[in-house]
This record gives C-alpha cells, structure tokens and sequence, in this order.
C-alpha cells in the first residue's frame, strides 16, 4: 500500500517523497495502518516503488498487500491523471462501512466511483463480492484490468479473446455499443476494444483504439458505431470462422453422428458444406450461449422440428428446456438471445436477396442503426 500514517497521525503517502527522505522518515517515524492501526514497515527497495507493508499477517482488511510494481505504478498513474483533470480523488481509502479498500476513490457531486486497477488474478466471486459491497452503498464500481501483453494492432478489426473475468468489465455506451476499456501502465495508455461482436468460447471479434493516459477524458471517451462497410469486414471473419469450425467439428468430434449438431444436420438434410443462409445469424447477448451460433442454431431448428413450431414460436419456457438440453444455464440473457434469433427469422424482408437483407437486419439490431 502506499499510504501510512505516523505515530503523530500525519498521512504519509510514499511515492510522493524521495528515497533519501523516506530513509530518514524511517528512523524518525513508526508507521501504522490507516485500517487496523497495527505497525508497518516502510519498504524501500530499487526496483520497485516505496510502499507500506504489514509486520504481521493479523490485519483483518488487507486487499492489496504484495502488490507488484505494474499495480503500484499504475495506481499512482491514475491518479495523478484524476487530479490533473480537476476531479476530487482519494487514493487507497478504507470505506469502514464496507471493509473495503478500493484503489481509488472518485467523489463527485451527485455520485462516487470506486475504481479499482486489477493487475493479478481475481476469481469471480471475489469480484462479485466487491462490486456488491460498493453497490450497496451506492458506489459505482469501475474495474480497469490491465491489458493482457498479447499484441493486437491498433485501428484495426480483428479477432481478439476476452476473458470470463473480464467480460464482466465489459459496459455499454450510452447507444448501446458493447466495448470494454483495459488500462496498460507500462505504456500509460487505455485500450478500447470496441464494437464487440461474440463468436464463440472467449473470443469476439472488435475494433481495438488505444488513446494515452494524456489524452484520455473522464468519464470515459465513448466509441462510436461502426459504418456499415466496417461491419462487412466483421460480417466476412464471422462466416469464415463459421465455415472452420463446422469442418472442425467434422473431422474431430470423437462422437460422430451422436454429436447432437452432426445429428441435427443429418436429420434436417442439411450440408455441412452449405448451411442454410438463415443459420449461422449473430444476435445480441449470444455469449450468454457459449458455443458457435451455427451450432445452437442448428440445435434449436431441429428441437422446433419435433415440436412442429417455429423459432419465433417458442415460448420462454420452451426457450429454458433448450438451453438445458444444451447443458446452458437458462439465463434471461440466454432467453434472449434465442428470443433475438426467432426475431430474426419471423421477420418479413422485401426483395429475393435474403441472406443480404439479414446480415443489414443483424447491423441494425447489434449496433442500433438505422437499416441500409
């Protein structure tokens, strides 16, 4: 941590001093924690930056002991980059109330915004708990994790993966555009990954920005939508990828026919090799369904085979015993998403192309444009 307060009640905030006086406080000083009051030591080394650490392991409230250099310097970054921009900012506050410590503290008018710049691991239940805790307490929760090192090209649409843990980090715009902001303090820069669109597992397919901490705006520089001629390039990797993992399933499914998207091929008389155009179809809260679009949907034409219904038919209930023949937890936005594909199909399109006039549906609805 990088606050203490002494044995006469002064804040100490360690990177705001040089080495040499920080040595001199620690002869003169004892220092203690702002949030159990047990002892401190001072940790002057030259790699990374001074801290605070616990002589003990004894303090109930500790959320960021051993924190690494990266964590340090872009808790520092980022606040420094608050303040400079005239917002009222406190660093490592301990919200008593709560037992929580969140890196930042942004007081506003009218609200506050617990920022907290995640550089390890954190499982998703400490992340739920934490964000509940500010919740609670009308505390709005903002995680900048930092940027994974795997390097993607800046202003450029490309395949990319996300992690579960930071798809939760994932937010809308206010047009309703999926993007998630990662935070790298090696180079002082936030990184968007804009425009998300799910293919399947952990990966999507996203326009990635990169704007320095200089240049960057609070709240949040918000993307914009993309053009229709941007989407082609999203639409043209999404059926590619599509046609690749059909010959993958192909060529390694070690249960054959008994695969259940094999099976309803086969008992739909569908070609592997030419799917029909309406399957395949992105749609919004699809991650909600971990697996290729092809493939549930698929699934999902046959199940409304056998019960002598169409897609935009189904029921909500109808809907939940899908997901579960899926092995897919039933959640509203899985609901949804199968609701949206129903949408899709129930939808009268002019003229004889299509598969054209989907994929305009599909801009419409996935980015809130008007259709072209």
């Amino acid at each position: 941590m990088l606050i203490a307060y002494t044995d006469k009640q002064q804040l100490i905030i360690s990177y705001q001093h040089s080495r040499q006086a920080l040595r001199q406080f620690r002869q003169q000083l004892q220092f203690f924690c702002p949030q159990c009051q047990q002892p401190v030591q001072l940790k002057i080394g030259k790699q990374i930056i001074p801290h605070f650490a616990h002589i003990t392991n004894d303090c109930h409230h500790q959320f960021a002991e051993g924190e690494s250099k990266l964590h340090l310097q872009g808790k520092i970054q980022l606040f420094e980059w608050l303040q400079s921009l005239g917002h009222t900012v406190e660093l490592e506050p301990f919200l008593r109330k709560l037992s929580q410590r969140p890196d930042l503290l942004l007081q506003g008018e009218h609200h506050r915004i617990a920022i907290e710049y995640q550089c390890s691991a954190i499982t998703k239940e400490n992340w739920q708990r934490r964000t509940e805790g500010y919740e609670k307490h009308n505390i709005q929760a903002l995680w900048l994790f930092q940027t994974p090192q795997k390097k993607y090209t800046t202003n450029a649409i490309q395949k990319i993966r996300i992690s579960p843990i930071h798809q939760n980090a994932i937010t809308y715009s206010s047009n309703n555009i999926q993007y998630l902001v990662t935070y790298d303090a090696r180079a002082a820069k936030f990184n968007y990954w804009t425009n998300l669109l799910y293919v399947h597992g952990h990966t999507f397919i996203a326009k990635v920005l990169s704007i320095p901490l200089n240049n960057q705006q609070f709240p949040f520089y918000e993307p914009k939508p993309i053009t229709h001629e941007s989407f082609t390039i999203y639409k043209e990797m999404y059926i590619r990828w599509g046609q690749q993992y059909v010959m993958q399933k192909l060529f390694r499914s070690r249960k054959g026919v008994q695969d259940r998207f094999l099976r309803s091929c086969y008992e739909q008389n569908f070609s592997l090799n030419a799917l029909p155009y309406y399957i395949g179809i992105p749609v919004k809260n699809a991650q909600a369904i971990p697996m290729f679009s092809i493939e549930w949907q698929v699934i999902l034409l046959d199940f409304c085979r056998k019960r002598q219904l169409l897609p935009y038919e189904l029921r909500k209930e109808d809907i939940r015993l899908f997901l579960k023949l899926l092995n897919v937890e039933p959640t509203e936005l899985g609901v949804q998403a199968v609701e949206n594909y129903g949408n899709l199909l129930g939808h009268r399109f002019s003229g004889k192309d299509y598969a054209s006039a989907i994929w305009k549906r599909v801009y419409t609805n996935l980015y809130n444009q008007p259709s072209v």
